[in-house]
């Protein structure tokens, strides 16, 4: 088996304000240097406007507060991380069941990378606690990406024949368990490698066609 390998802009949690720009992307820039160095609770918005080199005022023209800043941050992560899902499921040049496989196993991946790096785990958390509105979002959007790959594949006689939509909520629902960064903590990197990966094998099995 193989080995393991955008969030939209009316996102609810995110105000108008804070949408990507050059300026926003200066100020994320320097809000990710804060919370590495200082941690993310204990950095203020005086500390991202000097390590940006502007004026505390002027961070409030663009972000209402820190949170508005740590979703504007998860929304860029998500939306690298759809991209790049996004990519592997339009890549007609493998088969539907090998671009399903490592869909599903990047997918599984994107969470568990972000569990090397103790500021984005504390930035995840605050995610989870208080904007589950972008995940939710951001898994709405790689459902649709699962979807049209599962379309296609059936389309193609390489899946089973039925409405992909229902058949990709069924693979998000049994795949949840790697999506879920606390969950993705319990166990040995290895084992859970294994895991993911027996996992993803008993679902190519099942949609196959017969």
């Amino acid at each position: 088996m193989t080995k393991l390998a955008t969030v939209s802009q009316d996102a609810p949690d995110v105000p108008a304000e804070a949408l990507p720009g050059p300026l926003q992307d200066r100020l994320l820039d320097a809000a990710l240097a804060c919370f590495r160095r200082l941690g993310a609770k204990r950095t203020r918005i005086e500390d991202i406007a000097a390590e940006a080199g502007i004026a505390r005022t002027a961070v409030y023209r663009h972000y209402q507060n820190k949170r508005a800043i740590v979703a504007s941050l998860a929304s860029r992560w998500l939306a690298e991380d759809e991209t790049r899902l996004a990519t592997i499921a339009r890549d007609t040049g493998r088969s539907p069941a090998a671009r399903l496989q490592a869909f599903l196993l990047a997918d599984a991946e994107n969470t568990r990378r972000y569990l090397s790096d103790p500021c984005l785990v504390e930035v995840l958390d605050e995610v989870m606690k208080n904007l589950a509105g972008l995940l939710r979002q951001h898994r709405n959007h790689i459902r649709r990406h699962l979807t049209g790959l599962l379309a296609e594949g059936s389309t193609a006689g390489a899946f089973r024949s039925e409405p992909a939509e229902k058949l990709a909520l069924a693979i998000d629902d049994l795949m949840s368990r790697f999506h879920d960064p606390r969950l993705a903590t319990d166990l040995d990197r290895n084992v859970w490698q294994d895991r993911a990966l027996a996992a993803v094998d008993m679902i190519l099995r099942t949609v196959r066609a017969r």
